[in-house]
């Protein structure tokens, strides 16, 4: 591999890193925004098929785990 190969690919990886992180947030921002409008029992709901699907966590949406994951590639303490 050449040196300008070398530096188009970990240009590339670089850009889909961007793209990963930019998608992660606005998934994060759109389920904050379903859960403003949610009722109390489609929460309960949603928790259910979250756990028979296999993916539960402490919370119904796993936004403790995003928002690790976003400060992280962020360069920000968690």
């Amino acid at each position: 591999m050449t040196q300008d190969q070398a530096v188009a690919r970990q240009a590339g990886r670089e850009n889909l890193q961007r793209q990963l992180l930019s998608e992660l947030q606005l998934a994060h921002r759109i389920i904050q925004n379903a859960l403003a409008i949610m009722t109390p029992e489609q929460k309960s709901e949603w928790a259910a098929r979250n756990i028979l699907s296999g993916n539960d966590s402490e919370g119904t949406t796993r936004a403790h785990e995003r928002e690790t994951v976003i400060a992280k590639a962020l360069g920000s303490a968690a």
